[in-house]
């Protein structure tokens, strides 16, 4: 009779969220781990042959659910909606979105660097999040210099996450007024040096 195994890395990479988003990266370790899940220290490395592998993994899956969200708005030339699809996003998963948007890449990997292949899955997510961009800038008629991607970059994640960060620190719901400043933002400030703002169209 086959043994169905009790714990699965799903289960691990959840706790690491959640103990990073309550604690900070430092509260990850592996014993804090295996005890949020409730399973024997060793269980962990059946799977994850390290911290900063079950990190990393934690950090691609994360990142790949926001990507998921934003990159059809974006290829679709649709910043401002893409800017506001961060607040759902980060409502569904609050320990998920705290994980993923209060912290840098480096505050998680200070002791070790994550394995090669994560590692490389990281680069290529996040390749894939730059040419998103790219792409709303082009359908908004705007050049792919440096600035116009500074300030997409700024209108769609930068700032938008500012707004949001002092309220995904409390149990609160999300307030209604954080979409209202957003849109707001976007109307004022204009997305390309060409002069189009978010959530026009190209000039026929």
């Amino acid at each position: 009779m086959v043994r169905t195994a009790r714990f699965s890395s799903e289960h691990f990479l959840d706790a690491a969220i959640a103990l990073v988003a309550e604690g900070g990266p430092g509260a990850a370790t592996m014993q804090a781990i295996a005890r949020r899940v409730g399973a024997p220290t060793g269980s962990i490395y059946h799977r994850f042959e390290s911290r900063s592998a079950i990190l990393g993994a934690a950090w691609n899956t994360s990142y790949g659910s926001l990507l998921r969200v934003l990159t059809p708005l974006l290829q679709a030339g649709r910043p401002r909606e893409a800017a506001l699809a961060l607040i759902p996003w980060a409502g569904e998963d609050r320990h998920r979105a705290r994980f993923l948007l209060l912290h840098e890449p480096v505050s998680l990997f200070e002791d070790a660097p994550p394995p090669e292949p994560l590692r490389l899955e990281m680069e290529r997510l996040e390749g894939e999040m730059d040419g998103a961009f790219r792409a709303c800038i082009t359908q908004l008629g705007g050049d792919l210099g440096a600035e116009d991607l500074a300030r997409a970059k700024f209108l769609i994640f930068d700032a938008p996450i500012a707004i949001l960060r002092p309220h995904l620190l409390t149990e609160a719901p999300l307030p209604a007024f954080a979409g209202q400043m957003i849109a707001e933002l976007h109307a004022g400030v204009p997305m390309a040096g060409a002069g189009l703002h978010a959530g026009s169209t190209r000039a026929a």
